[in-house]
């Protein structure tokens, strides 16, 4: 088992899928699958960037969050305004909810500044912001694997 603390910046979320969102005290627990593991990340004996199929991501000390399901517009052929909708705040009682329907939704990006964690996601749908302040992040994954190259 490979562990690593406040190590965000050596992983790359982009792509990966959400398996399960839950909350525990003051932690939310990501569950991903197909994370990339740059070759700076204490764990990677390799100076390469690896795969894991299957990784969790704790975040812990979490004193605010806020789940967005974001607005779009409609426009016609001529780029005329024909509809859509506002951005909707996901209110705390729809959470649990809401982390069902993330379920095998993709991570588009995740970044972090200042303890704050923006995560973007991706639904066959729609898409959601959800922005996390927590104190630490934490990573936790079973085995590397060989990342298939792009040309």
């Amino acid at each position: 088992m490979y562990h690593t603390v406040d190590e965000l910046e050596t992983f790359d979320f982009s792509q990966a899928q959400i398996f399960e969102i839950r909350e525990y005290r003051d932690q939310i627990i990501f569950e991903l699958g197909y994370v990339t593991i740059h070759g700076t990340n204490s764990c990677n004996r390799d100076i390469r960037d690896m795969g894991t199929n299957a990784l969790q991501l704790k975040l812990t000390g979490v004193s605010e969050r806020t789940l967005t399901l974001e607005g779009y517009r409609l426009f016609d052929a001529d780029g005329n305004p024909k509809g859509g909708c506002e951005d909707e705040v996901i209110a705390e009682e729809n959470l649990k909810k809401a982390y069902q329907d993330l379920q095998e939704s993709t991570i588009y990006s995740l970044e972090k500044k200042d303890g704050v964690y923006s995560f973007y996601l991706d639904t066959e749908e729609r898409t959601y912001s959800f922005v996390i302040k927590a104190e630490h992040d934490a990573q936790e994954w079973e085995r590397f694997m060989n990342k298939t190259p792009t040309y």
